[in-house]
């Protein structure tokens, strides 16, 4: 018995979905693929599918159409699909807007996202979520009432059906990696001075030496499945390089998928092996990932491995700009009482973010296995861990002795609605999915927004000796001051 939300969607509706878009070459994400309409419309049509399904069952089917990601989409990282040109969804109606909103949340810049829902998703805002959503589909888009399209589907519903379609703002014109490789290279040992880096060297020639075997081994694999194929009907053992997924089903891959794959793996151990991890935001590695899978012909080499440990130490300062300013601006949009702007944060270059705010879609509460303690999503520790890196950087506090968000929750077992006190703030999570936030040093919380408005070319905030909203002013931590 399929799920109460499974409803496949009609040709006609998949046809209306994708008019005028190119389809021919694009790598497009299918998050809810149910048993793999839309999957099949797409690669129809020459587009390069990767899909979600939470349905044991379908899941299975739609493994054996395209690369199956994930199960449960809400699950899905921006780093693994920044390289997708577009998704295309038909979401369960039950949650269209989580499901839309957290579309929107990880794309790639420059990612086209459409996506059908109940209209009165879009027409009855009644709650935070869907205010969100509307306010999305105003700025980056528009929507369309289709009617009652589904009357005569497979499945029938007589539910009003909306289409989105957003477009991702790309705010960069080009990643921190464009024309940065050298992209003939070839594949070989450097005696150039960089020996002593011999945690490289290794990763480099074990890269370089799984790819060479690639070929033996699926030679080797072929020939063992025709030996045993007469006697192996009742074997569950297959031969070949397969990629596992959650609900133990797997794809057979090719040469080209493994060493992708394989090289973002072996950047993640270089970054690892180097202590990278203060200089890494969730940004640059979903740049390198997208990268490494539209540049088939990048050599992983020790010279280039090198050259990007440089660049990336090098354009530190820049790279952590960045993150403050994306989340001062994040902080504005949510909510108008996270800024003395309101609602005119946008426009106003005079106003600092409020030392209480909130941020929506980290806490998750499961009504069907509810916890009496704290739980955030998946992947919502990234976000919050890249400011945590930039208040590290501005405060010069060393990051290696901070504990992650999710750690932290998890060791203290958070209780619901209660105060917590973690790194720069205080932190107090709610059922609805938002979380809030305190900072707990006043000179930090004043350099925080004093850099952003250094860094915006704004006139600069007076330091204030402002007190917490209902709480005594909590006592100096010692941390850097400007």
């Amino acid at each position: 018995m399929f799920s109460p939300d499974f409803y496949p969607t009609p040709d006609a509706v998949i046809a209306q979905m994708c008019y005028g878009l190119e389809l021919n070459g694009r790598i497009i994400l299918e998050p809810s693929a149910g048993k793999g309409n839309i999957v099949d419309y797409l690669q129809l049509y020459g587009a390069n599918v990767l899909a979600c399904e939470k349905d044991p069952d379908l899941a299975t089917i739609v493994a054996n159409k395209c690369r199956l990601l994930h199960t449960d989409f809400l699950e899905v990282t921006p780093e693994e699909i920044s390289h997708v040109d577009c998704i295309i969804m038909n979401p369960p109606f039950s949650a269209d807007e989580k499901h839309i909103l957290h579309a929107w949340t990880i794309a790639p810049e420059g990612c086209e996202i459409i996506a059908l829902c109940n209209y009165q998703t879009l027409e009855n805002r009644w709650n935070r979520s869907r205010e969100q959503l509307s306010d999305i589909v105003k700025n980056f888009g528009n929507s369309e009432n289709l009617g009652e399209v589904f009357t005569t589907a497979e499945r029938k519903t007589d539910v009003t059906i909306g289409l989105v379609h957003l477009f991702k703002p790309r705010v960069s014109t080009e990643t921190e990696f464009e024309g940065y490789f050298d992209m003939f290279e070839e594949y070989q040992h450097q005696d150039n001075g960089l020996m002593p880096y011999n945690d490289i060297v290794d990763i480099v020639n074990r890269y370089i030496g799984a790819i060479k075997m690639f070929n033996e081994v699926i030679a080797a694999s072929d020939k063992m499945n025709k030996v045993i194929a007469p006697i192996s009907s009742g074997l569950d053992i297959v031969f070949g390089a397969h990629r596992t997924g959650r609900n133990n089903s797997y794809n057979a891959i090719d040469r080209d998928t493994f060493k992708k794959e394989l090289q973002k793996s072996s950047w993640q151990c270089v970054f690892n092996k180097m202590k990278m991890a203060k200089f890494i935001t969730q940004k640059l590695i979903g740049e390198l990932n997208a990268f490494v899978e539209k540049q088939s012909n990048v050599p992983f080499s020790v010279p280039n491995v090198y050259k990007m440990l440089q660049m990336i130490q090098g354009t530190h300062k820049e790279r952590m700009n960045r993150v403050l300013v994306e989340a001062f601006d994040e902080i504005c949009s949510f909510s108008s009482e996270n800024s003395t702007a309101g609602e005119k944060w946008k426009t106003n270059s005079d106003y600092k973010i409020n030392r209480r705010f909130i941020k929506p879609h980290i806490c998750r509460y499961d009504t069907k296995w509810p916890k009496d303690h704290v739980d955030i999503g998946y992947g919502s520790n990234y976000s919050v861990d890249d400011i945590i890196k930039a208040l590290c950087y501005l405060t010069g506090t060393d990051y290696a002795a901070t504990t992650n968000l999710g750690s932290f929750i998890d060791k203290m077992k958070c209780q619901w609605g209660q105060w917590y006190e973690w790194g720069f703030f205080r932190i107090r999570g709610y059922k609805k999915g938002t979380m809030h936030f305190e900072f707990t040093n006043d000179k930090v919380w004043e350099r925080f927004n004093y850099r952003v408005a250094e860094i915006k070319g704004w006139a600069l905030p007076r330091k204030t000796d402002a007190k917490r909203k209902g709480t005594e002013r909590v006592k100096e931590t010692g941390l850097m001051m400007f």
